[in-house]
């Protein structure tokens, strides 16, 4: 996929976002303040994307797209603003600017995350096309649900908080973690699109198995940048040294980290053999997430 392409995704979702947000009832304006702060400007909007290039490659209609991206975005900046919290990973900076709680204050930020969690459910309830049916409508809404929640990514900020301090965790309870908080919502990306749409079962499984090893391999990414990379990503990067928490930085040595995510990539990459070259952008998607590890 070309740059070019990726950058019209972006500036159709950032388009449709703040759309989206202008059209909504938010009577407070200290709570509307502070989720537009929360949102814009973004990040790399990874999980909008994978919702874009997953979707086109089982063709399902843009219409649902947008308002697929809008939820999982809204969804995932409610965890940013709550993870920053003094009583989580207490980090009082986010994508280069201070975190909500500190550019508002603590109970803001509190409810400013609730706020867009909920938001996330209204959008899907009320905004995506009449083309879907109500079945599909419940079950895309159903994917989010579930991987925000308890069953997602609930449990892994408490397992994050509680057993990542300890000194006897091992791979599999660090895997389980960081699938549980960020690899769940990363597959939801996928189910919700596969929801909305009619794939084939072999193509399904592929990119399930395609969002299992990106989720996976982004958070070791992360872990290898934190204690590798240039210092300069944007976000109070000491939280977890500074809360002694175990990383897979921790548990590997620079060399072995790399060829393990070299390997996930791998993984990833074999995944979307299923599908032509010249009928999908997920390797571009890739080969973009891979170039901060050759800086």
């Amino acid at each position: 996929m070309s740059n070019q392409r990726m950058g019209e995704y972006l500036i159709r979702h950032e388009a449709i976002l703040k759309n989206i947000l202008n059209r909504l009832d938010i009577p407070a304006p200290r709570i509307q303040e502070a989720i537009l702060y929360a949102l814009f400007p973004g990040g790399k909007r990874l999980r909008p994307m994978l919702v874009y290039l997953c979707g086109k490659l089982v063709n399902v209609p843009l219409d649902s797209l947008d308002i697929i991206a809008v939820a999982i975005e809204l969804t995932h900046c409610y965890s940013l603003v709550h993870d920053d919290l003094p009583s989580m990973d207490n980090d009082d900076f986010r994508r280069g600017k201070p975190s909500c709680h500190r550019a508002f204050d603590e109970a803001t930020a509190i409810l400013v995350g609730d706020g867009m969690q909920a938001l996330a459910i209204e959008i899907l309830l009320n905004f995506l096309p009449k083309t879907l049916s109500l079945r599909q409508v419940i079950a895309v809404t159903q994917e989010l649900v579930k991987a925000s929640g308890p069953a997602g990514m609930v449990s892994g900020q408490s397992l994050d908080l509680s057993e990542l301090a300890k000194p006897h965790i091992d791979e599999a309870q660090l895997c389980e973690i960081h699938q549980l908080k960020t690899g769940k919502l990363i597959s939801a990306c996928i189910n919700m699109v596969l929801a909305a749409g009619t794939p084939s079962p072999e193509m399904a499984e592929a990119l399930r198995r395609f969002a299992t090893h990106l989720g996976l391999v982004f958070q070791m990414q992360d872990d290898y940048l934190d204690r590798y990379g240039n210092g300069k990503l944007g976000k109070g990067r000491a939280s977890d040294a500074a809360n002694q928490k175990i990383t897979f930085a921790t548990l590997y040595d620079k060399k072995e980290l790399l060829s393990i995510i070299q390997n996930l990539y791998l993984q990833a990459h074999q995944e979307l053999s299923l599908f032509s070259p010249d009928d999908h952008d997920l390797l571009c998607l890739l080969r973009s997430l891979q170039k901060p590890l050759e800086m």
